[in-house]
């Protein structure tokens, strides 16, 4: 997978490999408890690897197309047909909820690094 930074393609950083293993847990524990809808809580799933799956379909993976256009695939399905988005959009969204819930630069930092780690796809 290659690398999105949020500004000029720099990888987000952590401050310590501690702090990153704590974002981690904290932002996938206040990610498994939001309630949203349907098609978003998939996408969540999806970036942040969380289980069990809340929603069918489930989403398997993520891919980015023309660089800013999201694209789902679900579980058992071979083509990436679900439309999620924008990825600028998508990462408002994201990085808002970390700005609402309190969460700190680490969080921020992991959340990015996820978005970040969407893959290209062809398409």
């Amino acid at each position: 997978m290659r690398a999105r930074g949020g500004s000029g393609g720099t990888p987000p950083r952590f401050s310590t490999i501690k702090s990153a293993e704590v974002a981690e847990r904290r932002v996938r524990g206040h990610f498994t408890k939001l309630v949203t809808a349907n098609q978003f809580a998939a996408v969540i799933d999806a970036v942040f690897d969380l289980w069990p799956r809340r929603t069918n379909p489930a989403f398997a993976e993520l891919c980015i197309v023309n660089s800013q256009l999201v694209f789902a695939r679900a579980e058992g399905e071979t083509a990436f047909r679900y439309f999620v988005g924008r990825l600028d959009q998508l990462s408002i969204d994201l990085l808002g909820f970390v700005t609402h819930l309190g969460l700190g630069d680490d969080e921020r930092a992991y959340v990015q690094a996820r978005i970040a780690a969407i893959p290209a796809g062809k398409r």
